[in-house]
């Protein structure tokens, strides 16, 4: 079952270079600002470009430099394990120390198969709208219902008017979308719709979608709220 959920979770490309790498072309390096073990995984938080990574369990310590390449990226994803949110983690398919000579075991490389699309998604990000800025769908739902009566409507078709804040795109076979439309406390002011179609960040629209509560990725993973197989049409209706 973990080698199933691995290929469907992380969609990346296998790499058999070894993990411990010179600084080169398609990789890139940080020094670590913060570590976290949890279920086998390393979350790192990168100094220079504040940035969360996550990769198969290595010895690293503060202050270490490391080397990762190749994965994905995830918006507004929640970790069981931590109680977390991260508005953004890039799930490495390999990571290590940086240098010659290192004492330490590098992490070994995250499995999966994926093509040439199956690269880390370059996000761009839109200001969250104000309180108040989005009209309110008639007949439709906010955010801030959506999280809020969650468990009653599991399973139930919805639909909104939202500003789309970022993309990120073949993951998973889809399409992730995360909308803001102004309600809501964070962390649930943000909704995450999985989504066949490409809309463009910034983009005001009216969203329809089905609501799935306490979704389950494996390894810990979960998404309290998603709005899966969503729709957009343009403008507010």
């Amino acid at each position: 079952m973990k080698p199933l959920i691995t290929t469907l979770f992380f969609c990346l490309v296998l790499f058999n270079a070894p993990v411990l790498l010179a600084a080169g072309e398609g990789s890139a390096t940080g020094t670590v600002a913060e570590t976290i073990d949890a279920g086998g995984y390393v979350y790192l938080r990168l100094e220079e470009q504040n940035q969360w990574i996550a990769a198969n369990a290595f010895k690293v310590n503060k202050g270490d430099r490391v080397q990762y390449s190749g994965g994905m990226e995830m918006s507004d994803f929640y970790s069981k394990s931590l109680d977390r949110t991260f508005e953004s983690i890039l799930f490495v398919s390999e990571a290590g120390l940086l240098g010659n000579g290192a004492a330490d075991k590098p992490a070994k490389p995250m499995t999966g198969h994926g093509g040439d699309d199956m690269q880390i998604n370059k996000r761009i990000s839109k200001q969250a709208p104000a309180p108040g800025e989005i009209k309110h769908l008639s007949g439709g739902k906010t955010v801030a219902d959506i999280f809020t009566e969650s468990d009653q409507l599991n399973g139930q078709v919805v639909s909104l008017n939202a500003r789309v804040i970022k993309i990120s795109k073949h993951i998973m076979g889809k399409n992730w979308v995360t909308l803001q439309d102004g309600t809501g406390a964070e962390p649930d002011n943000r909704l995450l719709a999985t989504t066949q179609e490409i809309v463009t960040p910034g983009d005001t629209v009216t969203v329809k979608g089905t609501v799935g509560t306490d979704i389950d990725l494996g390894f810990g993973y979960q998404y309290k709220v998603l709005l899966e197989e969503a729709t957009f049409s343009e403008g507010l209706e």
